[in-house]
């Protein structure tokens, strides 16, 4: 299936236009470095520790033109691989906290929209996570267990109660005999977890930044970071048009940092990509049903994701992710992946829905080793604090991150004990290493899929 790379749909309806960075000179008390979730909601945070701060917001395109306006826009729990493999790093208790604080995640994002009256179509529709294939349901059965013995939330859904909410293609006969209900759940239902426009939250963000006094710059790109030494105290930011100094600095670049120096080998520029329906027409509706609008993802390791939109579209994300040699950082869609992603829709919804497919783009993100972030300040500058390293759960630990940076920011330390405040992520030591084994954890997990 030929699928056409298109500007991503968050766009269509527009985006503020910005200021450019002036040139010359310029100091802030805090300058941040990203205009997608992360750097945004770290100058709002700021602004609201220290009014009158002046907070200085620095973005090379323009804001969310990297990962934050290229998701699908689904606002979930989530940190890690799986429940299940944070249990087996962090064991049963130190996962539980680290999962709670990704609901509580959630809850200040949606809390922040409506404080600050963020028009961004948030509903907070709920998350279904589907089994395809009767490993899926052997997965949703281990992870409804340890859901239960850590007292999280998620409720198991059979197969008439996943009907009743959303109803994709039927398994191949084959498979369908294999995914019985002895082999564990359709779906998963997780009650705290919304959709939203994410390029309207940037917006939004920005919009409560500038209110609070702070400057936003786009086509802004920092090309080198000065950190302070004996005659010069503050950091120096070097633009191609002039200068920024700054007391502290946040960098919140995503899967771009290592351009700037920082978590080279550690942090891996990763591709992923998404597509976007025509609107459904009232008969594809009728056939899926989905009057509630979960955002729903299946349950394999490489896994496809996708939400309903307000005027009746589906985004649709997933199929391999990808990494270029040299870790290079581009937003170029993949026909190929396109193409495949296509094939993976056709395969979701029912046939009857005859879904028309408008186009569809890719973005980068940040992926770490161990899938955790790192939100921190450098091992060696105390003045400069990283908020990295999402690996897909941007949308709210990117968005919620702003707080924890604040926290770091005026009182020298992180609001609490959690993995993720860390300034230092596994590394992968070569290129060569980088590269072949992204690929052969990316091929394993793909047979994986098939024999389980």
């Amino acid at each position: 299936m030929r699928v056409e790379a298109i500007a991503p749909y968050w766009l269509w309806s527009g985006r503020p236009e910005l200021p450019r960075f002036p040139g010359g000179a310029v100091h802030a008390d805090i300058a941040v470095i990203g205009g997608g979730f992360a750097g945004l909601s770290a100058a709002y945070h700021v602004l609201a520790r220290r009014p009158g701060a002046r907070v200085v917001v620095l973005e090379a395109e323009q804001l969310g033109a990297g990962a934050s306006g290229r998701t699908t826009g689904m606002l979930s729990p989530g940190v890690g691989q799986s429940l299940l493999a944070l249990v087996g790093r962090l064991g049963p208790e130190g996962a539980r906290k680290l999962y709670a604080q990704t609901l509580s995640a959630v809850s200040e994002v949606a809390a922040l929209i409506q404080r600050e009256s963020i028009h961004c179509e948030l509903a907070m529709t709920g998350q279904l996570v589907v089994a395809r294939s009767a490993g899926g349901r052997r997965r949703l059965a281990a992870q409804a267990a340890m859901l239960r013995a850590l007292r999280l939330p998620g409720e198991p859904l059979d197969e008439a109660a996943l009907a009743k909410t959303i109803r994709l293609r039927p398994l191949p006969r084959s498979e369908s005999k294999k995914a019985s209900a002895e082999s564990g759940p359709a779906a998963l239902r997780f009650p705290n977890a919304g959709i939203l426009h994410p390029l309207k939250l940037v917006a939004g963000l920005a919009s409560c930044v500038q209110a609070r006094g702070g400057l936003i710059y786009e086509q802004a790109r920092v090309r080198k970071i000065l950190k302070p030494g004996a005659a010069e105290p503050a950091v120096r930011l070097c633009l191609d048009a002039g200068e920024v100094t700054a007391g502290q600095v946040v960098i919140a670049t995503a899967g771009y940092s290592p351009q700037l120096g920082i978590l080279r080998g550690r942090l891996l520029p990763v591709q992923l990509q998404a597509l976007v329906t025509e609107p459904l027409h009232s008969e594809a509706l009728a056939a899926i049903g989905w009057a509630g609008r979960e955002g729903v993802l299946d349950a394999r390791r490489l896994f496809s994701y996708f939400r309903l939109t307000a005027d009746r579209r589906i985004i649709f994300g997933g199929e391999r992710p990808r990494y270029g040699w040299g870790g290079a950082a581009t937003d170029d869609a993949s026909e190929q992946a396109l193409a495949r992603l296509g094939d993976e829709l056709a395969r979701t919804f029912p046939e009857g829905a005859r879904i028309a497919i408008a186009g569809g783009w890719s973005g980068v993100i940040g992926y770490v080793l161990d899938a955790l972030p790192t939100i921190a300040a450098l091992p060696d500058c105390s003045r400069i604090v990283q908020a990295v390293g999402w690996c897909g759960h941007g949308v709210a630990l990117a968005t919620a991150s702003g707080a924890w940076v604040a926290h770091i920011l005026c009182d020298g330390a992180a609001p609490q004990e959690l993995p993720w405040f860390r300034a230092t992520i596994p590394a992968v030591p070569t290129e060569l290493a980088r590269w072949i084994g992204f690929r052969a954890s990316v091929e394993w997990m793909s047979l994986m899929d098939r024999w389980q």
